[in-house]
């Protein structure tokens, strides 16, 4: 059962989302978030109330079925850092061409600590970072072993590719893998 407390919350978000994005064309946006944006213009007030209700009950519901999903700037923030390393398709939703004021604060590096090592092939290492960072490769080997718990540091390269630290080993060149 969707509680008053919840329909106002999820409202207010809504509302807040709708305000971001005025300056978006009414058709790109999802028919879920636009049938509830078009509850403003209901002049009655119990009828305004009513497509209210129904409208944050559908968005309830999407919401639940994994439908729709609704992400603050914060976790957008977090999704973008979890994904450094990955050449992605600009969808637009985490701040692609879509949103410059997002693409402004676009991660250029990350600093974490290393969860665990292994060497493969060529004495390069692959290496599990910690915080969701995911697991890069070295593409040169190292010349001193890396260990849990260790700091890792990573940044864009100027032309391509990745470069930075792992514990006391300096001008590593890294490659993201998963």
């Amino acid at each position: 059962m969707v509680t008053r407390p919840k329909i106002l919350a999820i409202a207010s978000a809504a509302l807040a989302l709708a305000s971001a994005a005025s300056a978006q064309k009414t058709a790109d946006r999802p028919e879920l978030f636009r049938k509830l944006i078009d509850c403003r213009a209901i002049t009655d007030s119990a009828q305004r109330l009513a497509c209210y209700d129904a409208q944050v009950g559908a968005l309830d519901v999407a919401e639940k079925k994994r439908d729709l999903v609704v992400v603050d700037r914060a976790q957008m923030r977090e999704t973008r850092k979890s994904l450094f390393g990955f050449a992605l398709p600009n969808f637009g939703i985490f701040g692609g061409k879509a949103d410059k004021e997002i693409q402004a604060e676009d991660v250029s590096e990350i600093d974490t600590t290393l969860t665990s090592a292994r060497v493969i092939a060529g004495g390069n290492w692959s290496l599990v970072l910690a915080n969701g960072a995911g697991t890069w490769e070295t593409m040169n080997p190292l010349d001193l072993t890396p260990k849990s718990g260790d700091k890792v540091h990573i940044k864009k390269g100027l032309m391509a590719g990745y470069l930075g630290s792992v514990g006391y080993n300096r001008g590593v060149k890294f490659r993201r893998v998963g």
